[in-house]
């Protein structure tokens, strides 16, 4: 037995439905439903580009300050030969530099102020981290702020601070600080002391990060070692590739190279600040679909009103032989042509709005930041997708209705 094909009035009379008398394409029962789609997708696309973007920009902070990846050893264990590790590193294309991290305690006449020290070997560790070469005028809050990190001097006795830090111990390029160990470890006369070392401020710099701003340092590599008591071991390498957008296939790539040394990439320097970031992006990509159900609920109560209004013309297509599935499909139709629509206009309006912001800074979050913005086509298909579920989830309960129109009724009450 074949199957019947399917009615092409159906198409048309949901077309004549959702027009009504308007000469608009749509009547002003549904005009309430489409804005609400079409606000529902701005928001959800908006939303999730801005979180995209505060993502992209942390991630390039993270990676300019504290490197893409990192190699070290299981269990926080000491790199004793790392040159070989280096070269083999960079033979594979990266770029490496060894660093040695302590916290120390900082002093300068009355004041004094934690941080966390890098050791580091200049030459090396400036092809890694951007964060120790001059501010570029595309980012004027990542890099070095005041003086320079010439290697020479720097190796002779120079610390870079960050800028918060340099500012809360009234610190300026040239000034002499002291670094204090905050173990006494170091053995003289009069018994055990902590470890002093006079440094003087070469460089001050902007990570772009408040908390790094406050706590970061950089020393030579030897002095680090020196306050650790280790001979000439470092703590890990830190790793840059060509091209950082791709941090986990080379966490991948080198984890088969290196299986005996565990490799990190930037989302778990500072994972609690990663995982806010993604978590808050799901969270408000929820909330806001509360927007879209309730465009969904003025649709379901939309055709329950058309089904009410049009019961003797329904029974009347269902004597004409109209099938109760077809039936169902002329209201699915109208569903999805509405939802259609909203998709469209949201898309082209969220586009708009960003492209805007990304071409003009026009939103700033301060005078010197402004608010980030990524596309992602990701993002694009699932609230497509999102949209069109929430549309048909919304038409179920209207088309049960549908089932309770007894045509030869509706003829005898209407003859």
């Amino acid at each position: 037995m074949k199957k019947p094909k399917a009615n092409a009035s159906i198409y048309f009379l949901a077309r004549k439905y959702l027009a009504g008398r308007s000469a608009l394409g749509i009547s002003r029962d549904y005009i309430l439903t489409l804005i609400g789609i079409t606000l529902g997708v701005v928001a959800l696309i908006t939303v999730s580009s801005v979180m995209n973007g505060f993502r992209e920009d942390i991630s390039g902070r993270i990676i300019g300050t504290l490197s893409e990846l990192r190699l070290s050893k299981p269990e926080g264990g000491l790199l004793e030969d790392y040159q070989p590790i280096i070269q083999k590193l960079e033979e594979q294309g990266f770029t490496a530099a060894p660093v040695a991290r302590t916290e120390l305690l900082l002093r300068n006449g009355q004041k004094s102020a934690p941080a966390v020290v890098f050791g580091i070997d200049p030459y090396r560790h400036k092809a890694v981290s951007p964060l120790l070469n001059q501010q570029s005028q595309k980012d004027a809050l990542h890099g070095i702020l005041a003086g320079d990190l010439q290697p020479e001097s720097f190796n002779e006795g120079g610390i870079a601070l960050g800028s918060g830090l340099a500012g809360e111990m009234g610190l300026y390029v040239g000034d002499e600080v002291q670094l204090i160990s905050l173990l006494f470890n170091q053995p003289t006369p009069f018994g055990l002391m902590p470890m002093v070392k006079k440094l003087r401020v070469k460089a001050i710099f902007a990570a772009g990060m408040p908390e790094y701003d406050q706590s970061y340092s950089y020393v030579p590599l030897p002095i680090v070692q020196a306050f650790n008591s280790y001979d000439h071991q470092v703590d890990y390498i830190e790793i840059r590739s060509s091209n950082p957008q791709k941090s986990r296939q080379h966490q991948a790539r080198l984890s088969s190279l290196f299986p005996e040394y565990k490799i990190e990439d930037w989302s778990s320097f500072d994972a609690s600040l990663y995982g806010a970031i993604r978590f808050e992006k799901y969270l408000m990509f929820v909330i806001l679909l509360f927007m879209f159900i309730i465009a969904s609920f003025n649709l379901t109560g939309n055709l329950l009103k058309m089904i009410s209004q049009k019961k003797s013309e329904l029974g009347l297509l269902k004597a004409l032989g109209y099938r109760g599935e077809e039936l169902r499909k002329l209201f699915m139709y109208q569903a999805m042509m509405i939802c259609t629509m909203g998709i469209v206009l949201g898309i082209i309006l969220s586009t708009i709005l960003l492209v805007i912001q990304d071409k003009t800074g026009l939103v700033k979050l301060d005078q010197a930041i402004t608010l980030p913005v990524k596309m992602q086509l990701t993002d694009y298909l699932l609230v497509i997708a999102v949209s069109y579920l929430l549309t048909w989830l919304s038409v179920l309960f209207p088309l049960n209705n549908l089932k309770k129109i007894n045509a030869v009724e509706l003829i005898r009450r209407n003859a």
